[in-house]
């Protein structure tokens, strides 16, 4: 079973993280944020909500490294956390949201399988590094797809960053 969970706003719409309920354990697609700088609320207007980020994980997985997916990654220390390497060595300013005491990234170049029936398929486009969750489950596929597009709009159109 794969769930919502709502973990911040940024500007008004939501920014949710998923969780995969597998044989092996909870597993979290993004961590959202639990906390926020003045640059960010200055611009971005976010709200955190990380009592809504679940936190009995085997596995964290994050579509991308932008502050609304990754900035609850510190509630992980020694959890492994896959992504890809072209988006943990992406140029940025150092973050402690990215970089922390006891980070446990697990880095792939390419597709990989983090469980059996749960796997990453690398999207660049939104930002170099952007990989989508695949999750075999009874009813069929799911695509967890991170910031592939801001809205239904832009999906539909396929006028996307991604």
């Amino acid at each position: 079973m794969i769930r919502s969970h709502l973990a911040a706003t940024v500007k008004g719409f939501p920014v949710y993280v998923h969780t995969i309920e597998h044989e092996d354990g909870l597993v979290l697609v993004d961590t959202g944020m639990i906390d926020s700088t003045p640059e960010l609320d200055e611009e971005w207007e976010p709200v955190p909500m990380p009592e809504n980020v679940p936190r009995d994980v085997v596995s964290v997985v994050n579509t991308h490294l932008d502050f609304d997916h990754c900035g609850g990654n510190r509630l992980f220390p020694g959890i492994p956390i896959h992504v890809q390497r072209r988006e943990l060595e992406r140029p940025r300013a150092p973050h402690d949201w990215i970089h922390f005491d006891g980070a446990s990234y697990v880095v792939h170049d390419g597709d990989a399988e983090v469980l059996p029936g749960v796997r990453l398929l690398p999207t660049p486009g939104h930002t170099p590094g952007h990989q989508c969750v695949l999750v075999d489950t009874p009813d069929g596929l799911v695509v967890l797809g991170g910031d592939v597009a801001y809205t239904f709009r832009e999906l539909g159109t396929g006028a996307t960053e991604g």
